[in-house]
């Protein structure tokens, strides 16, 4: 069961931004340019959370054979396929001509699913092992519920947040406005509207590492 659930999860699943690919041409006002933003954007915003986390400071690491510093090379596409099916469900809200409440109404919406997607997701290959968490009090022999109930749903909820505002930022500067922008300087800021928040968070658990070190040593 845990080699199918591992080739559902980390295999299967990246394969839907192919079909999420072809939904997005079917939207009307859909630019080939901000199909792009929309699929690459959040892959590359999570792999690079996730690259933080497990690969860098070792907050979490993946069971799994093929991986770059225990972080799987496939993770920011599975992340975005998830994120995807959210904003074709919610492409209306997204459309063109933007305003401040449909914004704001999408990232919630954004928020609440991908809290709930994201934390499922996560039970499930917690429960095969395929995920580990090492901070605490995630680090224990607990039920994989319990565990993701301790990060998950803000964890999700952030990145389903940052990724709706992403999104529609992208909209905006790819399709409604006037003036000529750099495509790279787009998805540059793009990319950091979705990582910025993850980042503080890194630096805070960084800081308090630091702190506990110092008060080690100053024992």
């Amino acid at each position: 069961m845990k080699v199918l659930v591992e080739i559902a999860a980390f295999w299967i699943l990246p394969l839907g931004l192919l079909i999420e690919y072809w939904f997005w041409q079917s939207v009307s006002w859909a630019t080939s340019g901000f199909i792009f933003y929309a699929i690459g954007v959040p892959a590359l915003a999570a792999y690079i959370i996730v690259a933080t986390g497990a690969g860098w400071l070792q907050l979490w690491g993946f069971n799994l054979k093929y991986t770059v510093k225990r972080v799987p090379f496939q993770i920011g596409l599975v992340y975005a396929s998830v994120i995807n099916i959210l904003l074709l469900t919610f492409s209306e809200l997204l459309s063109p001509p933007s305003s401040i409440s449909l914004t704001v109404l999408t990232a919630i919406l954004m928020a609440i699913s991908g809290a709930i997607l994201g934390s499922l997701f996560d039970v499930v290959v917690v429960h095969y092992r395929l995920l580990e968490v090492y901070i605490r009090p995630f680090y224990k022999y607990e039920n994989a519920v319990k565990i993701v109930t301790a990060y998950g749903p803000w964890f999700f909820g952030l990145m389903g947040l940052t990724s709706g505002l992403s999104v529609k930022f992208g909209e905006y500067l790819l399709i409604e406005a006037n003036h000529p922008i750099s495509y790279g300087v787009v998805v540059a800021v793009g990319t950091l509207i979705i990582y910025a928040p993850f980042l503080l968070h890194f630096l805070f658990i960084i800081e308090q590492k630091r702190r506990k070190a110092e008060r080690r040593h100053s024992v």
